[in-house]
């Protein structure tokens, strides 16, 4: 995955890999424990793209800075 983020599952908490861009693509991911699914919920995909959007504008500034 090139935009590799991990989460703990909710249910046991093994951390589980995901990428951001499949994430708000609608792709849920499994976790390797105990195979419960985690995806996001369509009506925060917005809220999550336009957050990781200001995250981005945030990181860029940052790295013109240095």
């Amino acid at each position: 995955m090139i935009n590799e983020q991990k989460i703990p599952c909710p249910v046991c908490t093994t951390a589980i890999p995901f990428d951001v861009r499949q994430l708000l693509m609608g792709v849920q991911f499994t976790c390797p424990n105990c195979l419960a699914a985690i995806g996001l919920a369509v009506e925060s995909k917005d809220s999550v793209n336009d957050a990781l959007e200001k995250f981005k504008d945030v990181k860029q500034r940052l790295s013109d800075n240095t």
